[in-house]
């Protein structure tokens, strides 16, 4: 189940519900979420597509379809397989606000993000740069 990421996933708490045509459902706690993909605490998935519903803390629903690709001891990992353009802009706000606050370079250094390549769906290289603002500004 080899895959690589395009886009950085944030932490975010809420409850996930997943489902199959199979009709397999499965309710587990979130645990970071991007437009490519969300990513639960859970490894008793099978290798399948599912319908995503995922309430955050504050209340925001989302949904979209994806596909398991990662399996780890205690997480799994998904890529977003279908999704409107309501949802995808709420994930888009989640990442946003996410990327605005000093949590966020926290995160970046943690996992040694800064090095990595970043790449697109095609292989190519994305150039990243970040900026951070003083908090009195």
């Amino acid at each position: 189940m080899a895959h690589k990421r395009i886009h950085v996933r944030v932490p975010i708490a809420g409850e996930v519900i997943l489902s199959t045509e199979q009709g397999i459902r499965i309710k587990t706690p979130e645990i970071d979420i991007s437009p490519g993909g969300v990513g639960v605490i859970s490894t008793s998935l099978e290798q399948t597509e599912y319908q995503v519903e995922i309430t955050t803390e504050d209340g925001e629903h989302i949904q979209f379809t994806a596909t398991l690709v990662y399996k780890g001891e205690h997480t799994s990992g998904f890529k977003t397989s279908d999704i409107d353009k309501k949802n995808l802009q709420i994930i888009a706000e989640l990442v946003a606000e996410f990327q605005s606050a000093d949590e966020f370079i926290k995160q970046m250094d943690k996992h040694d993000l800064f090095p990595q390549k970043f790449i697109d769906e095609d292989g190519r290289e994305i150039s990243v740069t970040f900026e951070m603002k003083k908090s009195d500004e």
